[in-house]
């Protein structure tokens, strides 16, 4: 019976649970991820600003300063070892108050960050020329990248998975019993039985707290939209351009992605847990941007999107429950979630009581197939091995056969549409998928031995083909 019962399961596979199911698989930890969804990332994480920030906004003493500066210099490394893009573009915070940005050098400073300088306007010009009349003061820090947070996650969860953790998707915790010794995770069809419990879920997180008897706090849900630009429009900015932040957050602001699109958002609304966008909260964002810059053309706005945060008075919360022994609380994870998730993981490593030391013989995973980074010999080599490359799915991004091929045939196989989208991008496209997104639901159905129509486009029940498109059925 013994060999049945994980040493830790964790609830909820965003960032922040993904990289602590990586750290404890890669440590030898018998660890189990369970996951609601049909796939890891489906939550805030795939729909934020994917910016590692550099740490002077978070207030000096808590958690989330602590965190996001440790985190920060965790991601070079770890990029790395994924083979996941990470671009150290910089970040600027802009605005009319001298008083404000010294402000925001000052919490820099007590909270360790370097390489952050302070611009007046004449400095801002030179750097920023579309910056408002507005504008007199900023500040330029040198720390800040731009990652996708989505693939980021994916990667983890498959080196995790290769090292020995197992990854229930599309597993709704119903009930969880407290034994003696360990735990009973069930979802009506399925027994998980675990000495520990890591709370991760988000959103959701006071939904889980409440069948372990846990504790369980008022969330705060903040509603974040934003515009996706046009890849003509990428160079409009080149390092990530905030406003002053406010008591709401960081603000609207203005950031390249590393594949080639502009971000403009999040606006900052108390909402209900939706991720539905608005008139309102758009034309916000529009009035908001116009005001620090004035090159950002939102008519070559290709998507609008938003994000749900959890917000928790002023802090993370992460401890061990004093209700419930061998149950760690994570929730509150608003941002600098994403900038600090390394380090959260670490920290929960110490709660438990787990040295951080991979295995000798830890795996990695292999790259991911991309033919745009390529060069043209390279891409000729490798249609004539297989003629798969040469056969394009998706023409704004360029994505080929082969590369949804291999991407389906990964350590964790994706079965949705959204879930081929977010690792290598078809559908992502000045076209949004019109295109592409019928040959990729083929390819899905082929791949994984499943029925066309059974192929989904993000949750279960959401079919991407919902009837018979002729009198002799779907074809």
């Amino acid at each position: 019976m013994t060999k049945d019962i994980y040493d830790i399961a964790i609830i909820g596979a965003g960032v922040v649970g993904v990289s602590i199911f990586n750290d404890l698989a890669r440590c030898g930890v018998r660890v189990v991820l369970l996951e609601k969804e049909l796939d890891v990332s489906t939550g805030t994480t795939k729909a934020n600003s994917g910016i590692i920030h550099a740490g002077f906004d978070a207030e000096p003493g808590t958690l989330k300063a602590k965190l996001n500066v440790a985190g920060n210099a965790m991601f070079p490394e770890i990029c790395k070892r994924l083979h996941v893009p990470l671009n150290k573009c910089g970040a600027y915070v802009v605005g009319a108050s001298e008083d404000a940005v010294d402000a925001l050098i000052l919490k820099a400073k007590k909270n360790g960050v370097a390489g952050v300088k302070k611009l007046g306007r004449k400095e801002l010009l030179t750097l920023l020329p579309s910056i408002t009349e507005n504008i007199k003061y900023g500040l330029f820090a040198e720390n800040s990248y731009i990652i996708e947070p989505y693939f980021y996650t994916i990667c983890l969860a498959e080196e995790a998975v290769i090292n020995g953790g197992d990854l229930f998707l599309g597993y709704i915790a119903k009930k969880i019993t407290k034994k003696a010794e360990y735990f009973v995770i069930s979802d009506g069809k399925k027994d998980v039985c675990a000495k520990c419990i890591i709370n991760s879920a988000g959103s959701q997180y006071n939904n889980v707290a409440k069948m372990l008897k846990a504790e369980q706090y008022k969330i705060e849900y903040r509603r974040g939209e934003y515009y996706v630009l046009d890849h003509s429009e990428k160079d409009i900015v080149t390092s990530t351009i905030f406003p002053l932040p406010d008591k709401m957050g960081k603000g609207v602001l203005v950031t390249p992605t590393v594949s080639g699109n502009i971000l403009v958002g999040p606006t900052s609304y108390v909402s209900e847990d939706d991720t539905k966008t608005t008139d309102f909260g758009l034309n916000d964002i529009r009035q908001k941007v116009s005001n620090m810059l004035t090159n950002v053309n939102l008519g070559k706005t290709i998507r609008v999107f938003s994000g749900i945060r959890s917000v928790i008075g002023h802090d993370f919360v992460i401890e061990r429950s004093k209700k419930v022994p061998g149950v760690i609380n994570i929730a509150g994870i608003c941002s600098p979630g994403l900038s600090s998730a390394p380090a959260i993981s670490r920290y929960v490593m110490q709660l438990l009581g787990v040295q951080y030391k991979p295995m000798a013989n830890c795996k990695r995973i292999k790259p991911y197939t991309r033919l745009s980074d390529m060069s043209n010999s390279a891409k000729n080599k490798l249609i004539a091995e297989n003629s798969d490359y040469g056969k394009i799915v998706c023409k704004c991004e360029g994505i080929t056969v082969g590369e949804i091929k291999d991407a389906i045939n990964r350590p964790i196989r994706p079965i949705t549409m959204d879930g081929i989208k977010r690792r290598i991008r078809p559908g992502m496209g000045r076209c949004q998928g019109g295109f592409c997104n019928d040959k990729v639901a083929m390819l899905i159905a082929k791949e994984n031995g499943i029925r066309l129509e059974d192929v989904v486009k993000e949750k279960s029940g959401g079919r991407y083909i919902v009837g018979n498109v002729s009198s002799k059925g779907v074809r």
